[in-house]
């Protein structure tokens, strides 16, 4: 990411924009200074651990909390920042010890292996005192973060996915650019048109060679519920999805995920139009590096496009629609609060801090994160936007798509369901040495439901 400093006037210009939206805070107007300070001179301190990336990020949220500090006498924020990796590693550690961090960062991923699990405080009492209303966010976020009338975590940013292309790749194929409302069949046959081999020739042209691509179709897309929420805006659209409405059992033996899984099986491991494990390595990301013509990306795409200076133009539409209609799959991080907290209140109204429409603002003005507060999303937008980029990413949030917007809830013991899955599709797809979808799904089904049962 882009380790530049903040101007002073970037500061203070998303501080003036700020201000415009504080009148729409999502906790009702209730003043929240002081709420986590001691009394009497008491020093009350709020333990906090997340993952930030060094410079610009690790910035921003210092300041946040210096903030914070100054309109909340007598509190004292310690925090420690991890790299994602390290942070993931760390956090169940440090839950199981005596040293248990206030405020922690939950992932979309993995909120609800740690809410069901107990490690988490149901923050829906908290929610329902203080007046936080969900409209006031993205709503859809907090489906990923409840369990039933369980609340574990308030939505820190957003992300929401659509399609990606180069319109260079597309000029030079003379390929038309995708129209908003493609269909599956309408973006199997482009990512086709955009594959070529060394010699010039695309998947059914006589002589195609896909061990010799020079240029891809599309970027690998996991095709599971276990990488992304952006695979359920496929399975959706097919006509399916991951799992049944009470999380009893998964439906990857259905016909809409057979259909999900052969699409993704051919463009791999017979047209060739999508890169392999081994085509990617080195490459970086192939779509922002020219390689391939379409990737399936949220708006930091075009953040790291602009920082880059990619050398194409680029537009972004929604992902294909298919029998089951068409959908904008939007996934998020949050704020939660450890069980066992030493300082739950204090926990409480730092999250409030850092999900008020003035920080959130602030967040949104850099470009590279989305923000979980709607009265902040126009923050998003540049002064010259990418064709798409303001009907994909941010009127869903807005709640002014006319395309049916989702999350996704990942199921606790995500670990085990990612071994389910790579035990017996990893050969579908990533050596190519089967073809057979139904057995994967029905193996796959079968370990995941034990999963779900258990």
């Amino acid at each position: 990411m882009n380790q530049r400093h903040l101007t002073r006037r970037q500061l203070l210009g998303a501080a003036s924009t700020a201000a415009i939206v504080s009148a729409c805070s999502p906790f009702g107007g209730r003043d929240t200074s002081g709420d986590a300070g001691g009394s009497g001179g008491e020093t009350k301190t709020i333990r906090f651990i997340t993952p930030a990336d060094l410079g610009l990020e690790r910035e921003l949220y210092t300041g946040f909390l210096k903030d914070f500090e100054s309109a909340n006498s007598g509190t004292k924020v310690t925090v420690t920042f991890e790299a994602w990796d390290d942070y993931m590693t760390k956090l169940p550690t440090l839950l199981a010890g005596g040293a248990i961090p206030d405020l922690i960062h939950q992932h979309m991923s993995i909120v609800q292996d740690y809410g069901q699990r107990g490690a988490l405080l149901d923050l829906a009492p908290l929610m329902k005192r203080d007046n936080v209303d969900r409209e006031a966010f993205v709503p859809e976020l907090f489906d990923a973060f409840a369990d039933g009338e369980k609340v574990y975590g308030i939505p820190k940013d957003c992300a929401a996915w659509g399609v990606y292309y180069n319109k260079g790749l597309f000029d030079k194929a003379g390929v038309e650019y995708p129209a908003d409302d493609w269909t599956m069949e309408q973006f199997q046959q482009t990512v086709r048109d955009l594959t070529v081999d060394k010699a010039g020739r695309s998947p059914g042209d006589a002589g195609f060679d896909p061990r010799s691509i020079k240029q891809w179709g599309l970027n690998w897309l996991a095709p599971t519920p276990t990488e992304s929420e952006n695979s359920r805006g496929f399975v959706r659209a097919f006509g399916g999805d991951w799992y049944d409405e009470a999380y009893q059992a998964t439906l990857i033996d259905q016909p809409p995920a057979h259909a999900q899984f052969e699409m993704f099986r051919r463009m791999r491991c017979v047209d060739g139009s999508t890169p392999s494990p081994s085509q990617e390595l080195g490459q970086g990301d192939p779509f922002r590096a020219g390689l391939t013509a379409m990737t399936v990306a949220f708006h930091n795409a075009d953040f790291f496009l602009r920082e880059e200076k990619a050398k194409f133009d680029w537009g972004v539409t929604y992902l294909p629609s298919g029998p089951g209609g068409q959908f904008v799959p939007v996934g998020c991080s949050g704020w939660a609060i450890a069980a066992d907290a030493k300082n739950p209140e204090g926990a409480w109204t730092l999250i409030k801090h850092l999900t008020s429409p003035e920080v959130q603002t602030k967040i949104a003005a850099q470009k590279r994160w989305g923000p979980s507060v709607r009265a902040a999303m126009d923050q998003l937008v540049r002064t010259d936007p990418k064709d798409g980029f303001v009907k994909v990413h941010v009127d869903p949030m807005r709640g002014k798509s006319d395309r049916e917007v989702i999350t996704f809830k990942f199921p606790a013991n995500q670990s085990r369901i990612q071994q389910a899955y790579a035990a017996n599709f990893d050969p579908i797809w990533t050596t190519c040495s089967t073809d057979d979808v139904a057995g994967a799904a029905q193996k796959t089904k079968q370990a995941v439901d034990t999963v779900l049962a258990s």
